[in-house]
C-alpha cells in the first residue's frame, strides 16, 4: 500500500501539472478516463486505508466525470463507488446526505445489489430491525462494502446504548450483550471501556471524526459511565450533572432535528 501511496501521488503531480482541462472535464476522452481510474483507485486505498475524509474528497472529485460521461464502457467502477458512498454517509448516521445523494441516483440503478443494499439497510436502520443490519454483514456485494458495515454496526451499537442508558439503572450483563450486538460479556467490557472513553472525549470538545454535527446532537450534559459489575449487571452511573438535565430540552431539541432531517430528505 506504501507504494501505491507513492505512484498515486506521482500520477496526481502529474495530473495537476497538465493545466486545468482535464480536471474540469475539458480534457481529451483518453486524459479523462486515465483522471477517472485514478480517482476510483485513490478512493479504494482511501478504504483500505481506512481514512473515510480521503474517500469522500476523492468521490466528490469522482462525481463531475460520472455526471459528464455516458455508456457503461464509459462509467467505470461509477456504481461501486456511488453505492461505498452512500453506505459510508448511512455508517456516519448522516440519514439527510444520504437521501440527498440518492435522489442523484437514477432509479433504474436501484436494484442493482451494490445500490441495493446500502437502500435495504438505511430502511432496517429507520426501523429499529438492527439484527438484519447485523445479518446483512455476512452478504457483502464488494469486498470494500465490510468496512463500512463494520461501522454502520459500531454506529447502531451506540443508538443501542444511548436508549439503554436512559431506559436502566442497571441490566444483566448477558441481556446487555445481546441487545448490543456483542458476543460475550468480554466483548462488553471492551465497548463500555470504549464508550467511556468516547463520552471522555466529546466532554473536553474533541473532534466526533466524520459524525456531522446536527440539531440532533447537542454538548453532553454531565456523563453516563458504564461500570460492568462482579454481580453479573451493567450500571450506568449518572453524574450530579446528568441527573439534574430536564429531559424536555432533549424532546425538543430531538424534534428540532428530526424535522430538520425531514426537511433534508424531502
Amino acid at each position: 500500500m506504501d507504494k501505491c501511496e507513492q505512484q498515486l501521488a506521482q500520477l496526481k503531480l502529474m495530473v495537476f501539472s497538465s493545466g486545468p482541462g482535464v480536471l474540469s472535464g475539458g480534457g481529451a476522452a483518453k486524459e479523462q478516463q486515465l483522471v477517472r481510474e485514478m480517482l476510483e483507485i485513490a478512493c479504494f486505498l482511501s478504504i483500505r486505508r481506512k481514512d473515510t475524509q480521503g474517500f469522500e474528497r476523492h468521490v466528490t472529485q469522482l462525481k463531475m466525470y460520472y455526471s459528464d460521461q455516458h455508456g457503461s464502457n464509459a462509467e467505470g467502477q461509477k456504481l461501486l463507488i456511488l453505492g461505498l458512498f452512500i453506505l459510508h454517509l448511512l455508517s456516519a448516521d448522516r440519514i439527510g446526505e444520504f437521501h440527498t445523494e440518492l435522489e442523484l441516483i437514477p432509479v433504474d440503478d436501484y436494484e442493482n445489489p451494490l445500490i441495493n443494499q446500502p437502500i435495504m439497510l438505511e430502511r432496517c436502520h429507520m426501523e429499529g430491525n438492527y439484527a438484519k443490519i447485523l445479518e446483512a454483514q455476512k452478504d457483502v456485494p464488494h469486498a470494500y462494502y465490510s468496512f463500512f458495515k463494520e461501522r454502520l454496526i459500531d454506529t447502531v451499537r451506540l443508538k443501542v446504548g444511548t436508549s439503554l442508558e436512559r431506559s436502566y439503572e442497571h441490566l444483566p450483563t448477558k441481556e446487555a450483550a445481546a441487545m448490543l450486538m456483542l458476543a460475550d460479556v468480554p466483548a462488553l467490557q471492551a465497548f463500555a471501556a470504549k464508550e467511556n472513553e468516547r463520552k471522555a472525549r466529546e466532554e473536553s470538545d474533541d473532534s466526533m471524526g466524520d459524525f456531522t454535527p446536527s440539531l440532533t446532537r447537542r454538548a453532553p450534559v454531565g456523563l453516563v459511565r458504564w461500570e460492568v459489575g462482579n454481580d453479573g449487571k451493567l450500571y450506568f452511573k449518572r453524574t450530579a450533572q446528568k441527573q439534574l438535565e430536564i429531559p424536555a430540552l432533549d424532546l425538543m431539541v430531538n424534534t428540532i432535528g428530526y424535522a430538520t432531517d425531514l426537511e433534508r430528505i424531502v
